[in-house]
């Protein structure tokens, strides 16, 4: 790991959970970026556990969890959505998008 990776320490204060949510995050992103980025996956339909778990490992990262997994899958659909068709306003160039990842863990 470089200090790009982690370019500041998480914000004291925060509940535990949110720790935890925000670093399966940013390690879902890696692994994510580091499948595209070798080819290694083009959708998350080709990003099956096995291939995640092989990314991860290629790229330093911990074995991920099945809940990590899915998150990488839903980060590359996120990815790798086609584009939007133009609005009917010719002036509108820019079009934002927010996107918000929730996770929940299953109860047992």
């Amino acid at each position: 790991m470089t200090s790009a990776d982690y370019p500041e320490p998480m914000p004291r204060g925060w509940p535990r959970e949110r720790y935890r949510a925000t670093r399966r995050a940013m390690k879902a992103l890696r692994i994510a970026d580091h499948l595209l980025r070798r080819g290694l996956a083009y959708s998350s339909a080709e990003a099956t556990d096995r291939v995640i778990r092989a990314a991860a490992a290629e790229c330093g990262q911990n074995e991920p969890s099945s809940t990590t997994c899915a998150l990488v899958r839903a980060v590359l659909d996120l990815l790798l959505l086609p584009p939007s068709p133009p609005t009917a306003s010719s002036d509108q160039h820019t079009a934002s998008t927010v996107v918000a990842i929730t996770i929940r863990r299953l109860a047992a």
